[in-house]
C-alpha cells in the first residue's frame, strides 16, 4: 500500500499539468479517491458461515491517458448475521442463552467484522458516456480477505467473551482473494457530480488461522481450506485529485 501511495503522489506531481486539458475533450491522467458502499451476498462455503453483509469502500486509483487503470483498495466489512455458532455448543443452552458470572443470562451479539485489502488493474471504455473520461470500467485484482466473529458482550459479564478468552471463539479466518469488477463511471467537468456503480465478484481461498478454537476437531471441514466467495453491488462518490483546466477568455 505504501508503494501504491508513493506511485500515486509521484505521478500526480509529474503529470499535474496534463489535467489542464478539458475533461470533455480528451482522455487525461486522473488520480482519484473513491469512497463507496456495497451490499455483499455470500456464495459457496461462505454462505454457510455468514449472511448478508455490508462494506465501506475506499479506493486510490490512477487512470492513465491511454485509459488503463491501476488502483488499491480497502474494504471494511460488517454484518450481524454470523451463522456458525458451533463454538458456543458447550456454553449456550438450547435457547442460545449463556450464563454470566452472576449466574444469570448474559446479553451478547454475534457480529461479523472483516477487512479486504488489495490491488487491481483494468481499463476504461468510454462508451455510453458524455466524455472520454467516463464510461464502462472493467478491472481484475488480487488481495487479502480476513474476517472474524465479533462478540458484542452487551452486559459485559460473559467471561468467555473478554479479551483473555475470546480468541478461542472468534473463528479468525483469512486468505488470498481474486476480484473481478464491471461498472460505470461518470466524471463531470465541474469535479462535483462524479459517481460510480457496478457489480464485483470475489473468490477467496481461506482458512481459520487461530491455533486454538474451543470446538476444534481433526478433519472437521470447518477448519480446512474454504472457498469463501461473494458478490456485491457497489455505489460511490469520486473525488478527482487533479487541477481543473483554466477557463478560456476571448476578446
Amino acid at each position: 500500500m505504501r508503494t501504491l501511495i508513493f506511485i500515486f503522489l509521484f505521478y500526480y506531481s509529474i503529470n499535474y499539468s496534463s489535467a489542464q486539458s478539458s475533461i470533455n475533450d480528451s482522455s487525461i491522467f486522473m488520480p482519484l479517491l473513491k469512497l463507496g458502499y456495497s451490499n455483499n451476498f455470500p456464495t459457496a462455503d461462505l454462505k454457510n458461515r455468514v449472511g448478508y453483509t455490508s462494506s465501506l469502500n475506499v479506493r486510490l486509483e490512477i487512470k492513465l491517458k491511454n485509459q488503463f487503470i491501476v488502483g488499491g483498495r480497502y474494504d471494511f466489512l460488517f454484518g450481524n448475521n454470523f451463522k456458525d455458532s458451533g463454538m458456543l455448543k458447550d456454553l449456550a443452552n438450547s435457547d442460545g442463552q449463556i450464563i454470566n458470572v452472576n449466574g444469570q443470562y448474559g446479553s451478547y451479539e454475534m457480529l461479523q467484522r472483516g477487512h479486504h485489502l488489495g490491488m487491481y488493474i483494468g481499463r476504461l471504455f468510454p462508451v455510453f458516456s458524455p466524455n472520454p473520461n467516463s464510461g464502462i470500467i472493467v478491472t481484475a485484482g488480487l488481495g487479502l480477505l480476513a474476517y472474524r466473529v465479533n462478540f458484542n458482550n452487551i452486559s459485559g459479564d460473559i467471561v468467555q467473551f473478554t479479551s483473555n478468552y475470546v480468541a478461542g471463539y472468534d473463528r479468525y479466518t483469512s486468505g488470498v482473494s481474486l476480484t473481478q469488477y464491471v461498472g460505470y463511471r461518470y466524471m463531470s467537468k465541474n469535479k462535483l457530480m462524479n459517481f460510480y456503480g457496478g457489480i464485483e465478484f470475489n473468490q477467496a481461498y481461506t482458512k481459520v488461522r487461530r491455533d486454538y478454537q474451543v470446538d476444534y476437531e481433526i478433519n472437521d471441514p470447518r477448519f480446512g481450506m474454504r472457498n469463501d466467495n461473494f458478490w456485491n453491488i457497489q455505489i460511490g462518490w469520486i473525488l478527482p485529485i487533479y487541477k481543473r483546466s483554466p477557463k478560456e477568455f476571448y476578446y
